[in-house]
């Protein structure tokens, strides 16, 4: 599946290379996840958060996001009351995590060609990571994102010694917990 994202983005990007494109382009549309709706609270504010999950928060940051830690942006928070989640019983409800918290994030870095790269970070009572879609260790630092040439030779290569179409692709960047990576 790594791959296959890979293939995809590196596509995407040679389409643009016609017109003069030099940089890898990552634009998520505006993403806001509202899955807990009556049984949570919205906060359009950071500081409107316990100061233990602020705090959890900005560790979590420095830790992760490195180099783009000033390039996150706080978008919205849900505070859910699990309780009054789970209380109709809906089997389908039972089969994750449900977080205290919802946060959302964009990152914005267009220096290395994100525009808008959407992040969601579920944490329990005590501000411990369920859900990222971001690697924990490792991502935060803009050398660790290749080159566009060396993704697109790598990708043509594939596409190519497995008969891809290279006409009609799709374009997808996003966190791989499989791999722990962004792919």
């Amino acid at each position: 599946m790594k791959l296959t994202y890979r293939i995809a983005l590196v596509l995407f990007f040679n389409c643009f290379s016609v017109a003069g494109q030099e940089k890898m382009i990552v634009h998520e549309g505006n993403f806001t996840a509202y899955i807990y709706q009556e049984a949570s609270k919205t906060v359009l504010s950071l500081s409107k958060l316990s100061s233990h999950i602020q705090k959890e928060v900005k560790i979590l940051m420095d830790e992760s996001f490195w180099d783009f830690k000033d390039s996150v942006h706080f978008v919205n928070a849900q505070i859910v009351d699990i309780v009054e989640y789970l209380k109709d019983g809906d089997p389908h409800k039972k089969h994750w995590v449900v977080p205290k918290y919802e946060l959302n994030f964009y990152l914005k870095d267009t220096s290395i060609g994100i525009i808008r790269y959407n992040i969601t970070i579920h944490l329990d009572d005590y501000g411990q990571i369920l859900q990222l879609n971001w690697p924990k260790n490792g991502a935060g630092s803009k050398k660790m994102f290749l080159s566009r040439k060396s993704i697109e030779e790598y990708a043509l290569k594939e596409a190519n010694k497995r008969g891809y179409n290279l006409k009609e692709f799709l374009v997808s960047f996003e966190y791989d917990d499989r791999f722990g990576k962004l792919c």
